[in-house]
């Protein structure tokens, strides 16, 4: 009986030609298991039966064995063998797939807002509907508009004039814009020692020098705030004081009015990115209701509605009314007044409220499959579709990020948001990007068993 008829003599029909022969082996083992010439339980060859098999190394078969229980595919178990181990369906199907899983882009979970959308554009289209829209309308916005979402967006204690919101083409337009109203290339802005990334890009391109603030359980750490400001000159501060990106964090009322009372005294700009301020079913108290003279406040509808639905807000102080207009005319004209038109519509019929209701379900939800498998991350009441998870000391974040590429996960890099070299000790995980519940469980608990495991140990089979 040759090596081929029994299960103890598997080998692969064909290894690729091209990269590493071991990792080529992990594939064919893969692919076997997911078209079922192996099941769950069926044992692999010893190391030196199978190298002397395909002529390769003992060297290559024990990298390629090792690959495999880390992918969760095989066990071993010393003096019996190597043994292949049943995994989830929709993992097997991703494996097969060859298909990574991104958890590194924060985008929302799928749900009936196509339905919504494709409705409401049925109904905008009309040809008496969409004419006027395909006109010329003011910068910020057509008024009608601005009027209905400063409306919206006004509550007890925060009320928006209309003549102060600008529509814009997204938050990362509307923060661009803020940006050039306060500051000019070269110059020094005040920010969380990890940052939306976004800003990040934004800085770069405009050569603006980001200064770290230390942060704390809230977020951006007031004292610290003061002390960064006095050593860098910085007149200029970004924030997110609710549930911050990357780490989730929500400044208290407290802090959020303390941060209010610094930018009086020290004599800050300061732009307030609210986009994840829906989460809440009451917004926390924003920063430019306790200091509306010198904060200009950013909110985006596609976080909430859609990434490809480009519409956000940018509300600032009266002095500041005229240089908006004028950038906007430079760098948009205006808004696409029929995404403006979208919004107005979805505000009117309540069907915003209603994907709000969505989302903030749809974000519990998957934050307790993310609690299930991260028990000791903070527990958040209002959570957002990522999360913050802490590191063991053994682990870098780069390091952790890397070896999760290489299982064909993406999590945020922390180049991505660290201001400084220095190792933020976690990692940010976006939850909103697996199609189900199930699937996002058990891509967690691939990272959660890949924290398990030694970083040298990872980094030499890798």
């Amino acid at each position: 009986m040759s090596l081929d008829e029994t299960v103890l003599g598997w080998r692969p029909r064909q290894l690729a030609s091209e990269g590493p022969r071991y990792l080529a082996l992990v594939n064919a083992l893969e692919q076997d298991i997911a078209d079922g010439r192996l099941s769950d339980g069926d044992r692999l060859p010893p190391h030196r039966d199978l190298a002397r098999e395909l002529g390769l190394s003992v060297g290559t078969v024990s990298k390629a064995y090792q690959e495999a229980e880390q992918r969760g595919i095989v066990s071993g178990h010393v003096g019996q063998g190597t043994f292949v181990r049943r995994r989830s369906a929709a993992r097997a199907e991703a494996a097969a797939r060859h298909e990574p899983v991104n958890l590194g882009l924060n985008v929302p979970a799928e749900g009936n807002e196509t339905q919504i959308l494709s409705a409401l554009f049925a109904e905008v289209v009309r040809a008496r509907d969409l004419d006027p829209l395909l006109r010329y309308h003011p910068h910020g916005g057509i008024w009608k508009h601005r009027e209905i979402v400063a409306a919206s967006l006004s509550d007890s204690s925060f009320t928006i004039e209309p003549a102060q919101l600008f529509l814009c083409n997204g938050a990362q337009h509307a923060i661009d814009i803020a940006l050039r109203l306060v500051a000019k290339p070269g110059d020094s802005v005040l920010v969380d020692a990890f940052t939306y990334s976004g800003f990040k890009a934004i800085a770069a391109a405009s050569h603006f020098n980001l200064v770290p603030v230390e942060m704390d359980e809230e977020g951006m750490d007031p004292e610290a705030l003061k002390q960064a400001c006095g050593g860098s000159g910085a007149r200029v501060l970004y924030c997110m004081p609710t549930l911050q990106s990357p780490t989730a964090r929500t400044m208290s009322l407290a802090r959020r009015r303390r941060v209010a009372e610094l930018a009086e005294e020290l004599d800050l700009a300061v732009i307030e990115d609210d986009v994840h301020g829906f989460f809440f079913p009451e917004r926390p108290v924003p920063i430019a209701s306790l200091a509306p003279g010198r904060t200009f406040y950013v909110t985006s509808y596609s976080k909430c509605v859609a990434p490809g639905f480009r519409l956000g807000t940018l509300t600032v102080p009266t002095a500041y009314i005229g240089q908006t207009e004028l950038l906007l005319h430079a760098s948009a004209w205006f808004v696409a007044p029929l995404l403006s038109e979208a919004v107005v519509r979805l505000i009117e019929n309540g069907k915003l409220e209603e994907l709000l209701r969505a989302r903030r379900r749809q974000a519990l939800e998957r934050y307790r499959v993310f609690l299930d498998v991260f028990p000791e991350a903070t527990k958040l009441q209002f959570p957002a579709f990522y999360a913050w998870s802490p590191l063991p000391p053994k682990w870098s974040a780069d390091q952790f990020a890397a070896a999760a590429r290489v299982r064909g996960i993406f999590v945020t890099p922390p180049i991505a948001s660290a201001v400084g070299e220095r190792d933020p000790g976690a990692i940010r995980i976006c939850l909103g990007a697996p199609k189900d519940l199930r699937e996002l469980s058990d891509v967690l608990q691939t990272l959660r068993d890949l924290l398990g495991r030694h970083p040298v140990n990872v980094v030499s089979v890798a």
